[in-house]
């Protein structure tokens, strides 16, 4: 496969210019031309745009008569430096109002999530300074896929900082979990699957298993970045978990680095780390790979409603029947002891968004939208034995993803020490059909003995607390 350089980035095009090229059938991506000047400028920010470049335009015959193949976070990045970054204060004031609006409306007070920027980080650390505390608890990995940094000052990045996560009783509101490195050499939506799934007949095997599916490439200095991160005690805590082979694959090399710092890396201190993907949206459930993530106490968060949504027409077109049982087995993977986490996003700005979830890790139902539909039986229902109950599903959402975030013993349940960070639903969860859950609604969310948001609707009824000696 041709590279990408500098002459094949610069095009006699005026302005800046995006366009989509791509088959059904194949994945399909986004192509940026550009003239001399914005690659100037974007050198000039990115020192190391080509490389990347060349790190992500894999499975391509000829790179540089199509341009340049950006996948989303390159794209998502390439936003970030060309717009005028917000002041600190200004970003805080934004980050204030998107846990206002979405994040405390849907019943949430803890979360985990990646930062793309710099800005964003000293944005949360002004609001600490300023206000002493965030507006909502975030463990954070500093991903470095997404930063402009060259690549010999990122393949040392981790090593050289030391290992510097954290759990939440360093700071409530803000602590980093670990490190992250997400796009920048694999893709949450096509499987690593490798001989583990066979294409259907008919399908040309060289497009899938060698294009189409996009396995983990352990050659970037991102990744590299990575793994000599781990090997000096680092915890991974968002990398793409899509697929049996490549979790299988970052299992040999997390073994590979224990047997490169084995005075550091005892199986005692990995299973301590709690290491974790992201997505799990076909990740399959075969027991060897099953049997790894438990020896290593892996944790697996999956996102079953984007796994539904995005994942169905990718089996039929190239796998057939067989792929199915790929598709988000929670159930399984849970019962052959792997930690399996709620992975959860905000897609809809209402008060249902996180019992929408709830539902669909039961229930198993998706609309044609892509979104849990309205009422049950308006969607399409997908490997239904591999629905959890409603109490199961509840503790991947709450306790089980406070273990994966390192904040456990402060949140995730509601027991003495632990901070008073609880929602009120409109009617009981634990009772009625399966089919309402999504019916129900957040009315009342606290965060640290604060009321953060109450529906206009919901008048609690204030009494005077009473204490015996025996409930002290």
């Amino acid at each position: 496969m041709k590279l990408l350089h500098k002459k094949t980035l610069i095009t006699s095009t005026v302005a800046l210019l995006a366009l989509t090229i791509g088959a059904p059938s194949v994945a399909s991506h986004r192509v940026i031309l550009f003239n001399e000047k914005a690659m100037e400028k974007v050198l000039d920010m990115w020192p190391d745009f080509v490389i990347a470049v060349n790190n992500q335009a894999r499975g391509v015959d000829d790179p540089g008569g199509r341009g340049i193949i950006l996948q989303s976070p390159l794209r998502a990045h390439l936003n970030q430096l060309l717009r005028e970054q917000p002041t600190p204060e200004q970003y805080g004031f934004g980050f204030k109002q998107l846990v206002s609006d979405y994040y405390h409306r849907a019943g949430m007070t803890t979360f985990g999530s990646r930062l793309n920027t710099k800005d964003q980080v000293t944005a949360y650390n002004y609001l600490l300074r300023k206000d002493g505390k965030l507006p909502i608890r975030f463990a954070y990995s500093f991903d470095l896929a997404r930063q402009p940094m060259a690549t010999v000052s990122a393949a040392a990045f981790y090593e050289s900082m030391g290992s510097l996560w954290q759990t939440i009783e360093s700071n409530p509101w803000l602590w980093m979990h670990g490190m992250s490195s997400e796009g920048d050499w694999d893709a949450p939506n096509r499987g690593c699957l490798g001989e583990d799934l066979p294409v259907k007949p008919g399908v040309d095997e060289r497009q899938v298993k060698e294009i189409l599916e996009t396995c983990p490439d352990f050659n970037s200095a991102t990744v590299q970045a990575l793994m000599r991160g781990l090997r000096s005690g680092w915890r991974f805590a968002g990398v793409h978990g899509v697929g049996s082979k490549a979790l299988r694959i970052f299992v040999e090399q997390l073994e590979e680095q224990m047997r490169r710092n084995p005075g550091l890396l005892t199986p005692e201190y990995v299973q301590d780390m709690r290491n974790g993907f992201a997505h799990g949206t076909l990740t399959g459930a075969l027991p060897d790979v099953s049997e790894q993530l438990v020896k290593y106490n892996l944790y697996l968060p999956v996102n079953v409603r984007r796994s539904l949504a995005i994942e169905p027409t990718n089996i039929e077109q190239h796998y057939g029947e067989p792929g199915y049982a790929f598709l988000a087995p929670v159930k399984t993977l849970i019962d052959q002891g792997v930690q399996v986490v709620g992975e959860a996003e905000i897609v809809l700005p209402n008060p249902t968004t996180y019992l929408g979830l709830l539902d669909i890790h039961v229930n198993r139902e998706i609309g044609d939208d892509g979104q849990v539909p309205a009422k049950a039986g308006e969607g399409t229902v997908y490997v239904a034995d591999e629905g959890v109950d409603r109490v199961v599903a509840l503790k991947m959402f709450t306790y089980r993803s406070a273990e994966f975030l390192y904040a456990e013993s402060k949140v995730g349940s509601l027991e003495p020490g632990k901070y008073a960070d609880f929602v009120v639903v409109e009617n009981d969860y634990l009772s009625g059909p399966d089919s309402e859950i999504k019916n129900n609604k957040v009315i009342m969310t606290v965060q640290a003995d604060e009321t953060v948001y109450q529906d206009d609707a919901y008048k609690p009824e204030v009494t005077e607390a009473r204490y015996s000696a025996d409930s002290r």
